[in-house]
């Protein structure tokens, strides 16, 4: 963390009150189940400002070094490392060798039965799981205004959610795809390249006049952890809504393979959940410490819940159907996060809340019927992979998204 940084600590308006009467059934219920009062100290309430304004030292020293070469050959010279390896490089760059000294050191804690168990669970939820990646994990990120803030600036809210969907969905197939974590795949490949669009997003950010730093640093290491919850513990309680079982073993596999994401996008490792009681004790302190939602918040909320209709042509089906699935989304959304974030989203109300919880004991009946036939637990998960990689490739054309994780090259504002 810079000296900058430092002296902006105490000036952070971001921080929510922790103390606030709202957490109290959260605090009650996490005690009940994991036996342990999960509500942070003072000592960790100032650790999490800390975290709130570290960026990513590795990853912004490579960014930095672009500055010293020709326009695109720090780019270069990076996939180069991220496909050949760094040794290829004759005098690499002192902080090329460093992120790679990083991202090349295997951590002792990896495990990749754990791996390999929570690429199963990912794909056997089907399309349910991009339901609550969007529309829970996605959407429920917008509710903290200051972690936002950098998708306002560097997105046009209606145009660039497309793009911002699709290339989410690359990196989410990438990373779970069994082996997609290895070194020479495409899940690590990705991990390190959406790591380095956020800190070049960082550095154009804080150089700007217009980042205020009451906010926090720019994707800072705690919206970063709290990223990894998103697709994590905050998945699973999704699905988890919709009447989907799963296990202890599946939970923990679960944490572990976003902790090893986590750790090849730079988040630093003491603050990266290593089982499900650490992921839900983090989570408690996100959500204590959560800002107030604005106007930002809606504006975001209300793109994303119009995505449909920019997947859809200008047909008079096409369209009746974007507006049945936004609806239906948006219902979700009501569902899990309750009217209130609703309302703070700018979502307009609808029955369709109702239909989620209707279809809780159906599919919970199904998931009994599953447990009870491994075989037919193969089947899901093989059929699953399959239309994953039939149906990616559509979307990307449909929208002629771009999902090489280029970063913007101007602000919004």
């Amino acid at each position: 963390m810079n000296m900058s940084a430092t002296n902006h600590i105490e000036s952070l308006t971001r921080v929510g009150n922790h103390e606030r009467s709202s957490l109290k059934i959260g605090r009650r219920f996490f005690k009940l189940v994991y036996g342990t009062d999960p509500h942070p100290s003072d000592r960790q309430i100032q650790d999490i400002k800390r975290h709130m304004m570290m960026g990513d030292p590795l990853a912004d020293a490579v960014v930095e070094m672009y500055k010293s070469l020709p326009a695109g050959q720090g780019r270069k010279l990076l996939d180069q490392a991220l496909e050949q390896g760094i040794d290829t490089i004759p005098n690499p760059p002192e902080a090329l060798v460093n992120l790679f000294d990083q991202l090349d050191d295997e951590p002792i804690w990896l495990d990749r039965d754990k791996l390999k168990l929570a690429c199963d669970v990912s794909r056997r939820v089907g399309l349910s799981g991009e339901l609550v990646l969007r529309n829970l994990s996605l959407m429920g990120g917008y509710l903290g205004a200051a972690a936002a803030k950098p998708l306002v600036f560097t997105a046009q809210l209606d145009q660039k959610t497309s793009r911002r969907l699709v290339e989410t969905g690359k990196f989410w197939m990438d990373v779970t795809t069994h082996g997609g974590l290895e070194r020479d795949q495409d899940g690590f490949k990705s991990a390190v390249r959406v790591r380095m669009m956020h800190a070049q997003v960082r550095a154009m950010l804080v150089n700007s006049d217009k980042w205020n730093m009451s906010w926090g640093y720019p994707l800072n290491q705690w919206d970063s952890m709290a990223t990894i919850l998103e697709f994590s513990t905050i998945f699973l309680t999704g699905l988890r809504s919709l009447g989907f079982i799963f296990t202890k073993k599946e939970r923990e596999a679960m944490v572990h393979l976003w902790r090893y994401i986590g750790y090849l996008m730079g988040v630093e490792e003491r603050i990266l959940p290593a089982n499900e009681a650490d992921s839900m004790r983090a989570l408690y302190h996100v959500v204590a410490t959560i800002c107030d939602a604005d106007e930002d918040s809606k504006a975001l909320g209300q793109a994303l819940a119009n995505a449909p209709f920019q997947f859809a042509d200008d047909g008079w089906l096409s369209q009746r159907l974007a507006d049945f699935e936004s609806t239906m989304r948006i219902g979700y959304t009501r569902y899990i996060l309750g009217d209130d974030a609703g309302d703070k989203l700018g979502l307009p109300k609808t029955a369709a809340k109702y239909f989620w919880p209707a279809q809780f004991p159906l599919r919970f009946g199904s998931e009994l019927l599953r447990l009870s036939v491994p075989p037919l637990n193969r089947w899901i998960v093989k059929n699953a992979e399959r239309n994953a990689k039939e149906q990616f490739p559509q979307q990307v054309t449909l929208t002629q998204a771009d999902t090489s994780f280029t970063p913007v090259q101007r602000l919004a504002r």
